[in-house]
């Protein structure tokens, strides 16, 4: 969410990032509509305080005269003339503020200077690579293949349960799945991050405070409950309860940067992806991460380098588990409409012959920080709305296919990579099972 200010004086600006990052939901044109919008509204709101200021004056008056004062009469009915006009003000006042916010509410964060311009994500820049891809000596198999051949992933059964996507995952992948979120989180933990094990259940304000809402709101279950009148969502991602946690707080300059990371379940409807990815673990409605969430002062010298920070932590855990890879700026039209900058990390998936996105990392400036009213408090006792970044450390199943495809063998065996082994009970393979 931008500053109107901002937006006033920098509309052409705010224009080109709506048309950059292919907003839909509101146009170019619609920028100078909120400006006027926000006249109107300001100029309504100084008649209506004036009126309001009227009538208390007239009960002042009221309340020392005698009723049976001939002006006493006069002074009553010139009160129900201010409140009726007062009533009828408000009610449009309501509807410019609502149509004000429909579109305020989508005005996109403007890109950073070094965001390269794009239509998709054909247009995201690689800008570093690291590992050597494996050189097998056969054709390698797509992990749902070797899974189900071990008996260790069962999408049959899981749609029949859970739905469109539901899966399970048995025997040792269910420990490998464990095994990866924990190496990741104890990663990170160690570099000083705050250890959260948040809330998945949040209410409309948080993912409206991450820009989740309202552009996602398709994308979320939302959970129905007659009992209950507010509604409630299931978060797609621990940044959502972690930055409303700070929400409505005034934070002192010397306590940031604040580094938290935390571990959840996270659940999106994947809408618009129906016919994608319909076999094995890339797209499901349920998922684990580890994510980064930092609280930054704002300062774009400090955030630059707090952004390359969470992703290196990201990239370091993929390093430990010997997976090649690739880092890519995204460009404006695939980074996310509150992003200032954004990198994704991508990793080898051999049985797609493709490096695949498994990380994301952002640099948010103040769009999430305003929205969430989080404010940032100077020793002279100014304030000013801090900044947000966020990452993904590891997220799974999706990373298991990386690590499934990549530590096959000839012989149809999947290797654990050795920093796992010691969260698998010293297991150097994944072991068969067969329950029936």
């Amino acid at each position: 969410m931008l500053d109107i200010r901002f937006v006033i004086e920098n509309k052409e600006v705010v224009k080109k990032a709506i048309l950059d990052k292919k907003v839909s939901q509101i146009t170019p044109e619609d920028v100078d509509r909120l400006i006027k919008l926000y006249e109107e509204i300001k100029d309504l709101k100084s008649k209506i305080q004036t009126l309001r200021t009227q009538r208390n004056k007239i009960a002042s008056e009221l309340s020392k005269r005698d009723q049976n004062d001939p002006l006493f009469r006069e002074k009553v009915k010139e009160g129900k003339k201010l409140k009726q006009e007062i009533s009828e003000l408000d009610t449009r006042l309501r509807e410019l503020e609502e149509e004000f916010n429909s579109i305020y509410f989508y005005l996109p964060g403007i890109p950073s200077d070094d965001t390269p311009v794009g239509k998709d994500e054909n247009d995201n820049v690689p800008v570093r690579y690291w590992g050597k891809k494996p050189d097998f000596g056969f054709d390698p198999k797509p992990h749902y293949e070797l899974l189900e051949k071990y008996g260790l992933f069962d999408a049959k059964t899981g749609v029949k349960v859970a739905g469109f996507r539901g899966y399970y995952l048995l025997g040792d992948l269910a420990l490998l799945h464990l095994a990866v979120l924990r190496f990741a989180f104890e990663s990170i933990v160690k570099k000083g991050f705050i250890p959260v094990i948040p809330p998945t259940i949040a209410r409309y304000f948080a993912l409206f405070g991450t820009g989740h809402f309202p552009w996602g709101e398709e994308d979320a279950y939302r959970l129905a409950n007659p009992h209950i009148e507010e509604d409630l969502y299931l978060v797609g991602t621990a940044e959502v309860p972690l930055m409303a946690y700070f929400a409505d707080r005034v934070i002192p300059r010397d306590k940031l940067p604040i580094k938290m990371v935390g571990i959840s379940m996270c659940y999106r409807r994947e809408v618009g992806a129906h016919h994608k990815d319909l076999k094995g673990l890339y797209r499901l409605h349920e998922f684990w991460k580890v994510e980064q969430v930092v609280i930054s002062p704002p300062d774009e010298e400090i955030a630059n380098k707090l952004h390359e920070e969470i992703t290196h932590n990201a990239e370091e855990i993929l390093q430990a588990l010997e997976l090649p890879y690739r880092v890519v700026k995204m460009c404006t039209a695939d980074m996310g409409e509150l992003q200032y900058r954004k990198y994704d990390i991508e990793t080898w998936m051999p049985g797609s012959n493709k490096y695949r996105e498994t990380h994301s990392s952002s640099l948010m400036k103040d769009t999430q920080c305003r929205r969430n009213n989080i404010k940032v408090r100077y020793k002279d006792g100014t304030t000013e709305y801090a900044w947000s970044l966020n990452n993904t450390a590891i997220a799974s199943p999706r990373i298991l296919i990386a690590i499934v495809e990549n530590y096959q063998e000839k012989d149809g065996k999947i290797r654990i990579p050795d920093v796992l082994q010691p969260y698998m009970f010293g297991k150097k393979y994944l072991e068969p099972l067969e329950i029936f």
